[in-house]
């Protein structure tokens, strides 16, 4: 498995700074992390001082917290897709700094991939965002600001859904 692996959920996650470089020993593996995941694990304590992007990929990370069982994300998903795509994107796809637990979209009993906020730099002027950003807010009831927006993608097409995230 390569050092900087990449993951179908999260597509930029070394660009949302979950990981950074360094050579401490990954707790799940033992090896130098080379990209250190950086956002907190749903874990029971005590909480492993370093997991490597190699082991958040593989679903290693396991081996590093009491009984394997943990989260990347605090989000429950608005359809259930199956065990196996539950545990990839809760397990297997690198967190994202959040205030509140979050809905994650699924389609068709696939998960979307996160891109990023709808204030983003890379987001903000699609027309695609907008029109996410524009549909969140009629379902909530009023205009919702892109800094609350959480942009999900389909992962083969173009189809844009926007979550929820208050401060």
């Amino acid at each position: 498995m390569p050092d900087k692996p990449s993951f179908r959920f999260h597509p930029d996650a070394y660009e949302h700074d979950c990981f950074e470089e360094s050579d401490e020993p990954c707790a799940a593996c033992g090896r130098p992390c080379v990209w250190k995941y950086t956002h907190h694990l749903y874990a029971l304590p005590p909480e492993p001082a370093a997991i490597c992007a190699r082991c958040v990929a593989d679903g290693n990370a396991a081996r590093a917290v009491p009984g394997g069982d943990y989260s990347l994300h605090d989000c429950g998903f608005d359809e259930e897709p199956s065990d196996a795509l539950v545990a990839e994107v809760e397990q297997r796809t690198p967190g994202f700094a959040t205030f509140n637990p979050f809905v994650w979209p699924v389609r068709d009993g696939m998960p979307l991939a996160f891109l990023g906020f709808g204030e983003d730099d890379n987001l903000a002027a699609l027309p695609q965002v907008k029109s996410a950003i524009a549909a969140l807010g009629v379902e909530m009831g009023g205009e919702v600001a892109p800094t609350y927006a959480m942009i999900f993608k389909t992962l083969d097409g173009d189809k844009y859904v926007a979550t929820l995230d208050l401060d």
